[in-house]
């Protein structure tokens, strides 16, 4: 379970803020065998994937379309093509081997149908996680949150108003922390990621705490690679069960 102040591994072995592209894969306690990835496609998803391919961690990498996207697929990977949320059988398919579901989701011009929204399917989702007998899941959302079952605070307030992909985005994202702070995925072991990312996020190893309070995290994003090896590490780690850490560049 969650600590307070806890933060990456990578932290005690005085690593962080080094490059991350020159750091391995944490392999003191062993890496998932194989993950299935939701958003497989974006730039999360495909930091993701190719992190998989360097530490031999087999991969699902799960898509709404053009299935094409995806290139480079190790034996025992595979892409599968899931054009609903709301379509348990083809998730439960899609899950079926893996150790665990990472979410990479984000909002877009053409994800606005209600299909595409995970706020909108997590029964679903969590049923057919369960299905695959899957218990651990990692779910991306934005720094700007406020924990699970806290209201939502005035910077997600102001960005859900904005028109066009900014406003919806928050919007969803709030979304998932409400239904979190309700009960959705109670029979699973999920970790929110409340991170601070982007394509020109620094490539260093970030840290990740449970509140504000700890000084450790800053506003700076890391990059999807950075997010990415954090999420893979944290599917065997553990350290953040049920619980919604930040997770961005150390605060200087």
């Amino acid at each position: 379970m969650m600590t307070q102040n806890s933060i990456l591994i990578a932290d005690s072995y005085g690593i962080v803020g080094q490059q991350s592209e020159d750091i391995p894969l944490n392999h003191s306690q062993p890496l998932p065998r194989h993950v299935a990835i939701i958003g497989a496609a974006g730039g999360l998803g495909q930091a993701l994937l190719n992190l998989c391919r360097e530490a031999g961690i087999g991969f699902t990498a799960i898509v709404r379309s053009r299935p094409e996207r995806i290139t480079n697929i190790p034996p025992g990977s595979r892409v599968a093509v899931v054009p609903s949320l709301a379509d348990r059988s083809a998730l439960t398919a899609a899950f079926a081997g893996a150790d665990a579901v990472i979410t990479a989701l984000g909002v877009t011009s053409t994800s606005q149908e209600r299909a595409a929204l995970l706020s909108k399917n997590m029964a679903t989702v969590e049923q057919a996680i369960l299905s695959a007998g899957i218990k651990r899941v990692i779910l991306i959302n934005t720094l700007l949150s406020s924990s699970p079952g806290k209201p939502a605070n005035l910077a997600m307030r102001l960005f859900s108003l904005f028109p066009g992909i900014i406003g919806r985005g928050a919007t969803e994202q709030q979304a998932v922390v409400d239904a979190l702070g309700r009960g959705a995925f109670s029979s699973l072991q999920w970790t929110l990621v409340r991170g601070g990312l982007n394509a020109r996020g620094k490539d260093v190893i970030p840290v990740a705490s449970s509140t504000w309070a700890s000084n450790l995290n800053s506003w700076m994003p890391v990059s999807y690679r950075s997010m990415a090896r954090w999420m893979l590490e944290e599917v065997s780690m553990g350290k953040y069960i049920q619980a919604a850490p930040l997770v961005s560049q150390r605060c200087q």
